[in-house]
């Protein structure tokens, strides 16, 4: 009996060998079968992260911003705005108060007294956008009410942004008037009331292309200036190209369209 049990410990011990072999060859697929699924998990949680990321970005894209400085009361912009013999911008000399109204809104149109040298002038004149790049004060023939016949635009407010077809505009040198007009133009010196107001194109190009545009210059501040200056320091006609203004080229302060009527 001994003898048996011996013989048959060895097929025994053969048999509980495979079966250890087969339970760890199970193992053992169990655990790769598990890091497969983890590895698909985190593929997985990759790619939801990615459509999240993308998702996130098209919520967040905004359109660019607009150009700044575009709303200045005129619509369309000013930038854009000609002056020439036949009005300003929208604003002609057909124009009355009331079709001004129209076409600016009565809210960008109102009255001003008209003050000359510290005296009120018993009359009037129309500010349409007051305090914004494109502002215009219109003077009128009639005194009082109702307001039917422009005299003239003014441009001055600094900063304006209207332009004339040649390019001038609000502080364009006097040597441009001079190139353009190929001579010099005749001005009031820089002294008295209408200091530095632009009086004739002495016949020049300017005169047939834009006859009814004046305008007043200035020039630049300051604290001492050479003798040479002294000559335009006068409340009389000086010509553009006095050697005074090749040291100081005055800046136009103002423009004047004046009606053809």
């Amino acid at each position: 009996m001994l003898n048996l049990k011996l013989q048959s410990l060895p097929k025994a011990w053969r048999l509980w060998r495979l079966s250890m072999k087969k339970i760890k060859l199970g193992l053992a697929g169990l655990a790769l079968c598990f890091m497969a699924c983890q590895s698909n998990q985190k593929q997985q949680e990759t790619a939801d992260t990615m459509v999240l990321d993308t998702t996130i970005t098209q919520e967040v894209e905004v359109p660019p911003p607009p150009v700044a400085g575009s709303d200045t009361g005129l619509k369309p912009n000013p930038n854009t705005i000609l002056v020439s013999c036949d009005g300003v911008g929208k604003i002609t000399f057909d124009d009355t108060y009331e079709s001004i109204e129209r076409k600016a809104g009565k809210a960008n149109v109102g009255l001003d007294s008209v003050i000359v040298n510290g005296v009120f002038q018993q009359t009037f004149a129309t500010k349409v956008w007051k305090g914004t790049a494109g502002e215009l004060t219109i003077n009128w023939q009639e005194n009082k009410p109702p307001y039917q016949t422009i005299q003239n635009i003014i441009i001055d407010k600094p900063g304006a942004t209207y332009v004339l077809q040649n390019g001038i505009k609000l502080g364009s040198p006097l040597s441009l008037f001079n190139k353009l007009n190929g001579k010099p133009v005749m001005l009031i010196g820089f002294a008295g009331k209408n200091a530095g107001t632009l009086m004739s194109f002495d016949g020049g190009n300017l005169m047939a292309q834009i006859p009814c545009v004046r305008g007043v210059f200035a020039l630049p501040l300051m604290k001492s200036h050479p003798k040479e200056v002294d000559a335009v320091l006068t409340p009389n006609l000086v010509q553009s190209d006095h050697t005074a203004f090749k040291i100081y080229d005055p800046t136009l302060v103002k423009i004047i369209v004046n009606s053809k009527r």
